[in-house]
């Protein structure tokens, strides 16, 4: 994919004659949207691939031999790859329109229109292994680990992998993506659902309970320190509702325009989604875990069974104790 993308880079200026036609050919805003608001609308449609792999990393990052491992990947994956997949994208579609003079917005329907038949095929099969590759680890692991989660006796992670693939085409992804407008509709409400969960998960960790940490084996522990009120966090779930509902009058206005007393207003506040539900969901939260505070240690202390390279030792362990194990140390709750 790296020499397809410089391929393509490289031809889209050259047939385009360098960046000056592309970037001062005139902007066309549609749907009474002004300038501003559809770059607005773009960045959320853009963050909104980034938002999805912020929430589903640890899927992977788990397995990281260190943190540090997982800092280089994550600074050198997120912002510096999809920021240059972004800007190919606008590269070939303002190529389009100074080549062919109607923009395509999907690279794919661009090469169709391609006379050159071999190039055809290895760039829609390299597409095609790009797309293949990006979702079993974006998406159908994530997806097996979660099904696994939540039904752990029946489930494992490829039969939830299996069942991702099935589902993947029973939603029939064609139809989002037989238009532009359609694509953008999709990811930009994806941001408003995923946003609020990234948002709580980094508010809670950074600003909620850094000076505290976490409690490894109060993680698994029944009615522990995370149990919360009943096994449910419903500060999570109110600050989620606080970031998603404001924004779902713009989500139905994407969704069937048709539906009247939608203004204006909602649909600019709308632009900026994924921004709009992560400032909500974060002040939400804290404002909540202030008011109704967590408890900072545990009532009593843990039995554990600590099985340290193959020799098992049962003793008791004080929570605040617990974070001096080090080692490939495997925690057993009894």
């Amino acid at each position: 994919m790296p020499f397809l993308w410089v391929a393509l880079f490289t031809w889209a200026l050259t047939a385009a004659d360098g960046f000056g036609p592309l970037l001062y050919t005139p902007s066309k805003p549609m749907n009474g949207m002004s300038t501003g608001y559809l770059f607005c609308y773009a960045i959320t449609a853009s963050s909104s691939g980034a938002n999805s792999l912020a929430v589903n990393m640890p899927d992977l990052t788990r397995f990281a031999r260190n943190p540090r491992s997982c800092t280089i990947a994550q600074a050198i994956g997120l912002p510096v790859a999809l920021t240059l997949t972004y800007v190919l994208g606008v590269t070939l579609a303002a190529t389009s329109q100074v080549l062919y003079g109607q923009i395509y917005w999907n690279p794919l329907e661009m090469i169709q229109v391609w006379d050159n038949r071999p190039a055809k095929f290895f760039a829609a099969l390299l597409f095609a292994f790009a797309a293949i590759t990006t979702n079993v680890a974006a998406n159908s692991i994530s997806f097996g680990n979660d099904l696994t989660t939540l039904f752990p006796r029946h489930i494992n992670i490829r039969r939830g992998q299996y069942i991702c693939a099935v589902l993947g085409f029973a939603i029939c992804p064609w139809k989002i993506e037989k238009a532009a407008s359609n694509f953008l509709a999709f990811l930009n409400g994806y941001s408003i659902f995923l946003a609020p969960l990234s948002a709580i998960m980094l508010t809670d960790y950074y600003l909620v309970r850094y000076t505290s940490g976490y409690n490894v084996s109060q993680l698994y522990t029944p009615k522990g320190l995370y149990w919360y009120c009943q096994g449910v966090n419903w500060r999570a779930i109110a600050a989620f509702l606080c970031g998603l509902l404001p924004l779902l009058p713009g989500l139905i206005h994407q969704i069937n325009a048709g539906i009247g007393g939608i203004t204006r207003g909602y649909l600019n506040f709308y632009s900026l989604a994924w921004l709009d539900s992560t400032i909500l969901a974060c002040i939400s939260y804290y404002i909540l875990a202030i008011m109704r505070p967590f408890p900072k240690q545990a009532n009593t202390e843990d039995k554990m069974s600590w099985a340290i390279y193959g020799q098992e030792e049962n003793q008791t362990v004080s929570p605040s104790s617990q974070s001096e194990r080090g080692g490939n140390s495997v925690i057993k709750v009894e």
